[in-house]
């Protein structure tokens, strides 16, 4: 949860449960990404625990207890893939599902804490004990009734949510406690679950020859196969190593607007604009002359728009730069490299590896959300997202979130001076280039345009 703001108050834990009759068996195929998630965990063995939840905390203002336990009970029932379970068998993963009226919510009292950062590790530690891959609940609770009223935490291991569902989740609950407990997809909408079979589907009609996979292979050729790194030295050994988190402001409303304005004059949408400023970056900072990097975006087929779930895809991005490349030239080859994405489907990190017939572990990855885009109820400024602590010698994560207030970054690198003093340069030159297109493009504005 690394830094982020946790009021003193009363802390409440909120475990969904069940009894072990009402599970069912469910024939609908699991996702391609769920099933691998599943997997890989079953594979590292009983005894081994590495946390892998992602989390968002919000104000629900002066929520009773009782009214907050209803809405989560609300949103859990509305939502089939939360209810539900893959256990590892040979084959294919096997489905168990629950029907809405089984579940129920275990509250536990945990005290009052006089310091935000005590309630913090105990949050900390009750997600990663209870958002188990192989088990139920996926998705668990806390809340702290403090002085500016209830502030929830919502925690989920990673296999059955994705960046957009943390983004829906506030809305969905605030709602709920409005008595709004419908869903957005309506009562016979499309769920995660009917996207397994309808994903397994396309996925096996589409085609797989040379020209399919020559973007990947171009990526993996750089890199001598492996997948790219993060293109300053981070001083982490081949051994585990705990991550560290930071955190900036790019670009302010004003910013932001100006920014897009500015990427859209170049032919890109603000999605191609970060991409070109992180190459610019990377170009800045190393004597890298490309930016290569594996992009994480929402997949979600149209009619799933509304749907929790783990729709990510992953593109490759090979976007070249140079020390004194100009920021509109750049912006046009970053559009270019995302207008060549795939089907949202044929884009998962298992069909990708098949498609390749070698696992794929990435390593310096991108990521960027408009949560103003987000269906239903929209987020509100304080809304944040959270995740677990993670171990890894080699993985840079960025992720970039446009809001209502501006272009946020945050980034996840070993934990190491090397590494901690290069990816600050690396974010310094990213900030430094999204700056100067914002303001570029507000000097342009100025000029008179001639008769």
């Amino acid at each position: 949860m690394g830094d982020s703001t946790v009021p003193a108050g009363r802390l409440v834990f909120w475990t969904p449960s069940a009894p072990a009759s009402a599970w069912a068996d469910d024939p609908r195929a699991p996702a391609l990404v769920h099933e691998h998630h599943v997997r890989a965990a079953a594979a590292r063995g009983p005894g081994h625990r590495e946390p892998a939840w992602i989390g968002v905390s919000f104000g629900v203002g002066r929520a009773g207890r009782q009214r907050a336990g209803a809405a989560f009970s609300a949103w859990l029932r509305d939502h089939e893939h939360l209810r539900s379970r893959l256990v590892p068998a040979p084959g294919r993963c096997r489905r168990r599902t629950l029907p809405a009226s089984a579940v129920t919510l275990r509250q536990e009292d945990v005290g009052v804490f006089a310091d935000g950062a005590s309630v913090r590790r105990q949050i900390e530690a009750f997600f990663d004990r209870s958002t188990n891959p192989l088990g139920w609940p996926q998705v668990v609770f806390a809340t702290v009734e403090g002085e500016g009223g209830t502030t929830v935490f919502a925690g989920a291991d990673h296999g059955v949510m994705d960046g957009y569902t943390l983004a829906m989740i506030p809305g969905q609950i605030r709602d709920a406690l409005a008595g709004r407990t419908e869903g957005p997809t309506g009562p016979n909408g499309p769920t995660y679950l009917d996207f397994g079979a309808e994903e397994r589907n396309l996925t096996g009609r589409l085609p797989t020859g040379p020209e399919h996979t020559a973007p990947w292979r171009t990526l993996l050729g750089d890199t001598r196969g492996a997948t790219p790194a993060f293109p300053l030295p981070l001083g982490a050994s081949e051994a585990p190593a705990a991550q560290r988190s930071a955190y900036r402001w790019l670009l302010d409303a004003p910013a932001a607007t100006r920014f897009a304005a500015a990427s859209h004059a170049g032919g890109g949408t603000t999605a191609a604009g970060l991409l070109a400023c992180l190459a610019l970056a990377a170009a800045r900072v190393s004597d890298a002359r490309h930016l290569s990097v594996i992009s994480l975006a929402n997949a979600r087929p149209g009619k799933w728009r509304s749907a929790p779930g783990w729709f990510v895809g992953l593109h490759p991005v090979r976007i070249p730069a140079a020390p004194r490349a100009d920021f509109a030239g750049t912006v046009t080859l970053a559009a270019a490299e995302l207008r060549r994405r795939g089907p949202g489907p044929g884009s998962s990190l298992p069909h990708i590896s098949r498609m390749l017939r070698r696992e794929i572990h990435p390593r310096f990855v991108v990521s960027y959300l408009d949560v103003r885009r987000v269906p239903g109820t929209p987020p509100q400024p304080r809304d944040t997202m959270l995740r677990s602590r993670i171990h890894s010698p080699a993985e840079v994560y960025v992720w970039l979130t446009r809001s209502d207030r501006g272009v946020h970054l945050s980034v996840r690198f070993p934990d190491t001076a090397v590494a901690r003093a290069n990816v600050g340069r690396f974010v310094q030159a990213t900030a430094y280039a999204a700056t100067r297109a914002a303001d570029g493009h507000r000097a342009s504005e100025a000029v008179p345009t001639p008769a």
